[in-house]
């Protein structure tokens, strides 16, 4: 199911909002969405005319049961049951020779109506609910992930990762060898691409087969046009570039998912090739740091499946996994600030999640 369509089905639901007042980009969008729990179409968004925003649209477990074409009404556990059995048998992706994405192009990141999602943050972010494509340079396989990125200038932005993720590990094999690492951010995909590219699966296998398995059919893939990777075709918005060897920058703060600010004084550096999007393209994101955000939602239905990993201590890890799973969601936020305090400086970033 394309972001389109997932949108239209809430709306038959009853289950969407259309916001037709102007909002404004910076502070207002994030504030509002924050506020309002149940997902949202922002479509007047002020000084950027066209473009569209979506935000909450997992906020609840029968949201989540409706990307998944299942019963909104659908109980926790057969929900976890039905997500289980979908991944046991991943579907292999296929290529299409054109994508939606390419039908429009821009020269800025600018262009695009990225929020500056709370008072907090220190920019704008625009990656919070996407996907960043990369390919290991060793086994030469796709890898998913989610990875915050905050917006730097018109061709470049910031990319926080966890040392051990595995957009970490290809990009130290392209530094090792002095190259750059390119890279796909996909906004606007399908929410089981999310849903996969969110979950800690095993390096070398390739989220994609697992978003296949989600959605019951293969995902449709085009190729980019400046880099060797592949990207869905349904994409509202790709931006193609390149994460930077050698160099490092300030990442931040950053209002996560425990609900307080965060830092990466050691981000990745990533600069534009391209910029593709289809008409009228839909931006989407996540405003996270309230308990019960999307993020918390869908981590509390991986969790069971032992697909959430924050790379933290394995006990830490233990704890997290056990407030998740009972959708302990304000403790879980406690818990990991204290964590912050007792282990400052933190740096370090969730592989799989803009969430942190």
């Amino acid at each position: 199911m394309e972001l389109r369509n997932f949108i239209d089905s809430l709306e038959r639901a009853g289950q969407l909002e259309r916001i037709a007042n102007p909002v404004h980009w910076k502070y207002d969008l994030g504030a509002y969405a924050r506020a309002h729990r149940r997902p949202l179409l922002f479509e007047n968004i002020r000084e950027y005319p066209g473009f569209y925003l979506f935000t909450n649209g997992l906020c609840a477990p029968a949201h989540i049961a409706r990307a998944l074409a299942l019963p909104a009404g659908i109980s926790r556990n057969n929900l976890i049951a039905a997500l289980r059995e979908r991944l046991q048998k991943p579907r292999a992706p296929t290529m299409v020779p054109h994508g939606a994405f390419r039908e429009n192009t821009l020269d800025t990141l600018l262009k695009l109506p990225v929020p500056w999602w709370h008072r907090a943050d220190g920019g704008r972010y625009l990656g919070t609910w996407h996907v960043n494509v990369t390919r290991d340079p060793i086994s030469g396989v796709q890898n998913c992930g989610i990875y915050r990125m905050q917006l730097l200038g018109g061709d470049s932005a910031t990319l926080s990762v966890s040392p051990r993720s595995h957009l970490a590990l290809h990009f130290a094999a392209a530094e090792k060898a002095g190259t750059a690492l390119p890279m796909a951010v996909c906004i606007g995909v399908g929410e089981c691409c999310i849903m996969a590219a969110a979950a800690a699966f095993p390096a070398n296998t390739c989220e994609y087969d697992y978003a296949g398995g989600l959605q019951e059919k293969p995902l449709e893939l085009a190729a980019c046009h400046t880099i060797d990777l592949a990207v869905p075709a349904t994409a509202e918005i790709v931006v193609e570039g390149l994460v930077q060897p050698g160099v490092r920058v300030g990442d931040g703060p950053f209002f996560d998912y425990a609900g307080v600010p965060n830092v990466n004084p050691q981000a990745l550096l990533f600069t534009v090739t391209a910029i593709g999007h289809r008409t009228r393209p839909i931006f989407r994101g996540s405003a996270v740091g309230r308990a019960g955000a999307e993020d918390h939602q869908l981590f509390s239905l991986l969790a069971p499946l032992g697909l959430v990993d924050f790379h933290g201590s394995p006990k830490r890890q233990a704890v997290q996994n056990f407030l998740l799973q009972n959708k302990m969601f304000r403790t879980l936020q406690g818990f990991t600030r204290l964590g912050h305090l007792l282990h400052r400086p933190s740096h370090a970033v969730s592989e799989k999640t803009s969430a942190s």
